[in-house]
């Protein structure tokens, strides 16, 4: 029987001849709230491709029957929201995964028809032709842990939401409140000062406590996350890299939290590219042409960075970053300069991290 023949039985549902003992075998998944498709691929071609509902158990069932087979397995999936355990679940069985971030997932121009299927099976195809990249993928713990410092941000997101929220109100009633550079503490004052309309009171009032609500949140993730600085694996690293002036320890442990393996930036300009710090190039032949920074990756992070810079300007404990600043601002503005800045601070800090792991390496 022809491989076309067996790839159209599989198209419709008939079981397909188990592939020799030895053979790789590729597998796209697309997933979805309701069902993941498999697409099946080896002899350079799809073999089989089967729906299943949204769960786990199902991938297992199928990545098993090809590992009793003798058969290496290689699986491919989009990291959509759906986490890590099919990821640290191939791990375990020690199958080689790919969790590929959608947006680099190349797709054809002008494309008309797009189901989960021929999803699926193209994710298959570029995982056995090697075009695909995988991210990171943490370990369970740490992304345990990471997700404190995530919710931590999302809570003062909500915060400042709150205060614009609070501010805007008034402004649209015709009051005019103290200016955003004197703080919450003078606006919450000013309102209470004030003879506001009842259905204004009320609006005002559950806004504010709303924004009550998430600085609370607030203050109890970052003490959690303060407590976990302290615990034993994160303890000494924080330590030398809170040693970097402009970053304390809590933004050293949100760093670690958020790279989580220093070594898989191999060169220091990895991390730079990482972190979407490195200028934007179009360049051809003789004439060279750099642009503004990238802004890909963590945003958050990046922002971070750019707060602990602005720090270790003001504070000058780091002669060598202010100096680079002042040298910078005058040619290409302050905003250009504080980023220059915030991007050697990384990699100081990846040499600080690289640094801690040699030493304790060499104690132990």
């Amino acid at each position: 029987m022809s491989k076309l023949v067996l790839r159209r039985m599989a198209m419709q549902g008939s079981q397909p001849q188990p592939p020799p003992a030895g053979t790789e075998v590729t597998i796209g998944c697309d997933l979805s709230r309701t069902k993941w498709v498999h697409s099946c691929r080896w002899d350079g071609q799809e073999q089989r491709r089967l729906s299943t509902p949204a769960e786990l158990r199902h991938l297992q069932a199928l990545v098993t029957e090809y590992q009793q087979l003798g058969c290496p397995i290689q699986v491919a999936y989009e990291a959509c929201g759906f986490g890590y355990e099919i990821a640290w679940w191939l791990e375990e069985q020690r199958v080689a995964v790919l969790v590929v971030a959608p947006s680099t997932v190349e797709k054809a121009r002008g494309l008309q028809v797009k189901t989960d299927g021929l999803d699926a099976s193209d994710l298959a195809l570029k995982a056995e032709r090697g075009l695909l990249k995988g991210i990171f993928i943490p370990r369970r713990e740490l992304h345990e842990y990471r997700q404190l410092s995530r919710t931590y941000a999302q809570v003062l997101s909500d915060r400042r939401r709150q205060q614009a929220r609070v501010r805007l109100l008034l402004q649209e009633h015709g009051y005019t409140a103290p200016a955003r550079q004197q703080g919450w503490g003078a606006l919450e004052r000013w309102v209470v000062e004030q003879r506001l309309p009842i259905p204004i009171r009320a609006c005002i009032n559950e806004l504010c406590l709303q924004r009550q609500a998430a600085h609370h949140g607030a203050t109890r993730l970052g003490s959690a996350l303060r407590t976990l600085a302290r615990l034993p694996q994160y303890a000494e690293l924080v330590r030398a890299l809170a040693q970097q002036p402009g970053v304390g320890p809590f933004t050293a442990m949100r760093f670690i939290l958020e790279i989580g393996d220093i070594h898989r930036f191999a060169r220091a300009e990895s991390l730079s590219n990482y972190l979407g710090m490195t200028p934007s190039e179009y360049s051809s032949g003789a004439i060279v042409h750099r642009g503004q920074t990238r802004k890909c990756g963590p945003g958050s992070l990046r922002a971070w960075l750019i707060q602990c810079a602005w720090a270790a300007v003001r504070s000058g404990e780091d002669q060598a970053l202010s100096e680079c600043f002042e040298r910078l601002a005058a040619r290409a503005g302050r905003k250009r300069a504080i980023v220059a800045v915030a991007r050697r601070l990384a990699l100081r800090l990846r040499a600080r991290w690289l640094k801690a792991e040699m030493e304790s390496a060499n104690a132990a």
